[in-house]
């Protein structure tokens, strides 16, 4: 199956779309380079499987090393790409997105849930081989099921997630925390300690020359550097961060546009309007407005 969108906000206003009339997508296998460059952000949960090839995950604030047999499970509105790393062989992933609804509803009392347990914004799981394999299963399963669209596909499909879940969360328990942390395939450590570092200080300004100095880089060699690893700049990316905060206090919050704008780091309100309409293709307004309809329960703090 190939991916057919220009960007990443495509990908992820399909997703949205998909979600208002079933709380599942499957893409199965999918073994081409996506050919956006962005981040993508939706409101379910990406249970992101590894078949074959490596990379790295950016998700939140952390980058993560991709092997076989690793799933990363992301929650809802977390900025999350892939970076291929492998020059040669592409990675081959299964990604499952659903709806927390189609199980958390009905998960059993008695049961501890999954989620409630594991770290904050994204997880990452590694699976020894059996397990890889038996896991791939679920995946084969869940894409005939998703293929099919029989009678009953979608509680079929919510009955072998709880089983990928639950093997998940076997597997994060028993896992050594002692054990120290994969390496990232082929990406800087400067690279990667920028995203984390932007990640947490998007709301201040932020400077090219100040970014060298926390990581001891040329201004210039480094803008270079993250681009060539990141697909984007490092003046992109930081955007991006800003306005992922600022949907978040549009959807979460009563607070004003404006405010919402000097909040999310941007020092000016009518040039983050620009920005918002340009990534979103509309208004801050109407994101917010259509956020409401779509989840009347909104809860505003």
């Amino acid at each position: 199956m190939q991916v057919a969108f220009h960007t990443a906000e495509d990908l992820s206003a399909a997703v949205e779309h998909v979600f208002r009339e079933l709380p599942v997508l499957l893409y199965h296998k999918l073994d081409s380079v996506a050919p956006y460059t962005g981040f993508q952000s939706h409101n379910g949960i990406e249970m992101y499987f590894i078949e074959s090839g490596s990379g790295v995950y950016l998700a939140g604030d952390r980058a993560y090393p991709l092997s076989p047999g690793t799933l990363m499970i992301v929650r809802p509105f977390t900025l999350h790409k892939v970076l291929q790393t492998d020059g040669v062989f592409n990675i081959c992933r299964s990604v499952l997105m659903w709806k927390e609804s189609l199980l958390k509803e009905h998960w059993p009392s008695q049961e501890p849930y999954p989620l409630t347990h594991m770290s904050a914004d994204c997880c990452r799981i590694q699976f020894a081989p059996p397990e890889a394999e038996r896991v791939s299963g679920i995946y084969r399963s869940l894409q005939e099921e998703w293929s099919g669209r029989r009678s009953g596909f979608v509680q079929i499909m919510g009955c072998l997630i709880k089983e990928l879940l639950l093997l998940a969360y076997r597997s994060y328990k028993e896992e050594d925390q002692l054990h120290p942390a994969p390496k990232l395939p082929d990406l800087p450590e400067e690279i990667s300690t920028l995203v984390q570092y932007i990640g947490e200080h998007f709301q201040s300004e932020l400077t090219l020359d100040a970014l060298g100095e926390r990581v001891h880089m040329n201004p210039s060699y480094l803008s270079s550097l993250f681009h060539k690893h990141m697909g984007m700049t490092l003046s992109r990316f930081i955007t991006v961060k800003r306005l992922h905060y600022a949907k978040k206090l549009l959807r979460e919050s009563a607070l004003s546009v404006t405010d919402i704008a000097y909040q999310s780091g941007f020092n000016h309100h009518t040039y983050f309007n620009r920005m918002f309409k340009k990534q979103e293709r509309l208004s801050p307004l109407a994101y917010r407005k259509n956020v409401e309809r779509s989840l009347p329960g909104t809860k505003r703090q």
